[in-house]
């Protein structure tokens, strides 16, 4: 569901972390409605040192986590040259310490009493919709008069 998510909302491209399961397993292809076989992607090793290569690079890492001090999505707001890659955690365990640690920004989506988070795939979808190419000053309502 995250390829087909990335690919639907223009995702340049997806890193996996080692023990990612494997994306061309015949129920992901058949899940991501094929789209595991249209969005580039790569695993990230050694994990997470690697996360220092892709932040060399330029991008801003931002966590996507549920703890309740993390940055709500919406107060984070990159300029349209910003470069962001999304962390995001196994369904259940999350992002480990470390890589929570390795990250510039820990971002959640703020959810209704009672409901401490989304699935990850859902929770990829609102984040990638946030960040992704769509974003841009255009998108933003007009400044009051």
């Amino acid at each position: 569901m995250i390829f087909r998510n990335a690919a639907g909302l223009g995702l340049d491209a997806l890193l996996l972390g080692p023990r990612c399961a494997d994306p061309f397993y015949r129920r992901c292809v058949r899940v991501s409605v094929g789209h595991v076989l249209t969005v580039p992607f790569t695993r990230l090793e050694p994990w997470p040192q690697a996360l220092d290569r892709v932040r060399s690079a330029g991008f801003t890492l931002a966590a996507l986590t549920p703890d309740p001090s993390a940055t709500p999505l919406a107060a984070f707001r990159p300029g349209p040259d910003d470069r962001v890659a999304l962390l995001l955690g196994a369904e259940g365990p999350g992002l480990t310490p470390e890589v929570l640690a390795t990250a510039d920004i820990r971002l959640r989506i703020p959810m209704q009493r009672g409901v401490d988070s989304l699935n990850v795939a859902s929770a990829a979808a609102v984040a990638f919709h946030h960040l992704g190419p769509g974003r841009s000053t255009s998108d933003q309502p007009p400044a009051p008069q």
